[in-house]
């Protein structure tokens, strides 16, 4: 997705290509409460792209562990 308002936001599947999981278990943990979002007028989830983008950072690094995610993100 492009800029809207200053802040890119990432649709499931291009978090889910982010994190190297499903579109589903994105969808999912949003639904948990593990990951942030935006819902659109429309009801679909969108989420913030630099959140998102250190999340896979911190992943990639060792910051943070998977089990954490399953946990709650912080």
């Amino acid at each position: 997705m492009g800029e809207t308002g200053g802040s890119e936001y990432l649709l499931a599947a291009q978090v889910g290509r982010l994190l190297h999981v499903s579109p589903k278990t994105v969808s999912r943990w949003a639904k948990e409460g593990k990951l942030p979002y935006v819902q659109t007028l429309g009801g679909h989830r969108r989420f913030p792209g630099a959140t998102m983008r250190e999340l896979a950072e911190r992943l990639a690094a060792g910051s943070i562990s998977p089990e954490a995610l399953q946990a709650r993100y912080p």
